[in-house]
């Protein structure tokens, strides 16, 4: 017992970075108008990788191929359902139901690990984020709100105009969340050092 290797199986490091595999998301083909039936077209990213997309009233299909070591190679056609649901303020958004065996989640996006295109519950993938503690996800927060409000930290507030265009009000409840997220994040950082 406790001998190399030994320990959680379902350790955040051994698992696949949903960041690091290629993806298709619903919502960026609905804006680009790449969702209207009876279209087909190449998906290209930014490492060079592509595949061709046809779209159907109801579903698209995702055509590529795999390439193992290099030298065989694959051809894989894919179905993947759509679904719609309505909006607050009219209009309808778009949903992928994962293809995968007794899936069938509605997903904004699917990722390529291995052979097929599926969600990430499927692939069993995790973000970065996960593998974070509380208080470096609330320093992010706090770190994003700054950035929206053009600031480094929240001494700076007080030497910078806010935002154009930002109507004060926003920009006082930012500023006051940014506060709270760092104060939240201190004290995580108290209790685990007190729990050591």
């Amino acid at each position: 017992m406790g001998g190399p290797g030994s320990g959680n199986r379902n350790r955040f490091d051994s698992k696949t970075l949903a960041e690091r595999c290629l993806f298709v998301d619903v919502r960026q083909l609905s804006r680009t108008g790449c969702l209207e039936p009876w279209l087909r077209y190449s998906w290209k990213w930014n490492n060079g990788c592509n595949i061709v997309i046809e779209t159907k009233p109801e579903a698209i299909e995702l055509l590529y191929t795999i390439s193992y070591d290099g030298q065989q190679r694959e051809d894989v056609h894919i179905r993947v359902p759509l679904s719609w649901t309505p909006c607050n303020y009219g209009g309808k958004r778009p949903w992928f139901i994962c293809p995968g065996k007794d899936c069938g989640r509605r997903v904004a996006k699917l990722y390529l690990e291995g052979k097929y295109f599926l969600c990430r519950h499927c692939h069993d993938l995790v973000y970065s984020s996960q593998g974070v503690g509380k208080e470096w996800r609330l320093m992010d927060k706090a770190q994003r709100i700054y950035k929206r409000l053009g600031v480094n930290s929240h001494d700076d507030i007080y030497f910078k105009p806010k935002p154009k265009g930002m109507h004060q009000a926003t920009y006082d409840m930012l500023s006051d969340k940014a506060l709270d997220l760092e104060h939240e994040a201190m004290q995580a950082v108290i209790r685990k050092i007190k729990s050591i």
